[in-house]
């Protein structure tokens, strides 16, 4: 590997969609050799910001619509900011002589124009990386602002959605798949990163259904007596994902299971502790958000989609339906909760995987070219 610039990834904590991706990229390209670090965009907003967002993130949870009717809200980021941090940031990045990023966020371009605007006569080099099949909100009311916000940069979509196909990977680095004939009859039921959507209302109706469940729970009072049916499991409450650790590295949330003992939330150092239950079980069920597709895809466990959070997760539903890597909720219940319509769409995946391009070596050896 000759490639010696280092590579900054632009995440942002509204979702763990937009963050865990992140870390694993990270990883990669560590692991390629690269430098790599990642930077949050709530590490911009003064602590009055911050507090909404935690307002904001107990809301959703609580409330579906409350959820769905934020999203319709045109939000300019730009106007959140602490530009003391932004300055701070810049400064570093100028000592690192950092000019190379991969935006995965579109809270990040404002800053990233910024950054270029000061740095006239060095090239800076972005990639804006698409995890959804369409654009979601950070990039949806960026483009209604600014239509042309992507010029000077490279737009990169993990996703064909007029093709209705996947097209690039990110690898979720938990080791080997595990064939169909390991996995546990079991079902993975969480709300995204955030908790939010349906989830808690199919619980009932899955507890019947003849799998043993895991399930997310977002607070202490949503844990439920574990039995042999079922497990309940949570990230660490105290964590946020603009939480560094002592070498300023960003992190998996710590992770743990519930409910039987006092909780151990343990350190994740490869991928979110979820992916774990997920490449063990037999299908997820979840909104279908740009995380739970990566976890989806990099394990070839099925989606059983639920109600989207607006038209991205709508899409990226469409694309898993007709790939065949995925079901609705309400097909699959209606069929009777079959195992083997379960096996023939992980078998899809594990066909489709043999033949999607890792992103990240496509990065790299993009790389690779301009030096």
């Amino acid at each position: 590997m000759t490639v010696s610039r280092n590579i900054l990834i632009l995440c942002s904590g509204f979702g763990l969609g937009h963050f865990i991706p992140g870390l694993l990229i990270r990883n990669k390209l560590r692991r390629l050799g690269l430098a790599a670090d990642v930077a949050v965009f709530e590490s911009l907003l003064p602590p009055t910001k911050l507090d909404m967002v935690e307002r904001n993130r107990r809301a959703y949870h609580e409330n579906f619509i409350v959820a769905l009717t934020s999203a319709k809200v045109p939000t300019d980021s730009s106007k959140s900011l602490d530009m003391s941090a932004v300055e701070s940031h810049f400064l570093d990045w100028e000592r690192r002589n950092l000019r190379d990023f991969i935006c995965i966020s579109g809270h990040w371009v404002n800053v990233l124009d910024l950054y270029r605007e000061r740095r006239p006569n060095t090239p800076v080099r972005a990639d804006l990386l698409y995890l959804d099949a369409e654009r979601p909100p950070s990039w949806k009311w960026l483009h209604k602002s600014r239509p042309d916000y992507a010029n000077g940069y490279r737009e990169f979509r993990l996703y064909d959605s007029a093709a209705m196909q996947c097209r690039y990977a990110i690898d979720v680095n938990a080791g080997p798949l595990l064939p169909w004939g390991m996995r546990e009859r079991r079902l993975v039921v969480h709300g995204g990163g955030w908790g939010m959507g349906t989830f808690q209302q199919r619980t009932p109706e899955l507890a019947n259904s003849g799998f043993a469940l895991d399930l997310l729970c977002y607070a202490r009072s949503e844990v439920t007596a574990n039995s042999s049916m079922s497990r309940c499991f949570m990230d660490d409450p105290m964590w946020r994902t603009w939480h560094t650790d002592a070498g300023g590295d960003h992190q998996f949330p710590p992770f743990g299971q519930v409910g039987i003992e006092t909780p151990v939330f343990a350190s994740q150092p490869d991928c979110h502790g979820v992916h774990r239950l997920i490449r063990h079980a037999m299908g997820v069920v979840s909104k279908a958000g740009a995380g739970t597709l990566i976890d989806s895809f990099g394990s070839a466990t099925p989606l059983i989609f639920l109600d989207p959070f607006g038209p991205h997760e709508y899409v990226n539903s469409q694309v898993w339906e007709k790939s065949g890597f995925g079901v609705s909720y309400e097909t699959w219940a209606a069929a009777g909760f079959p195992v083997a319509m379960l096996e023939r769409l992980h078998s899809n995946l594990v066909t489709r995987r043999d033949l999607v391009k890792d992103y990240v070596q496509e990065y790299v050896d993009t790389l690779l070219q301009l030096d």
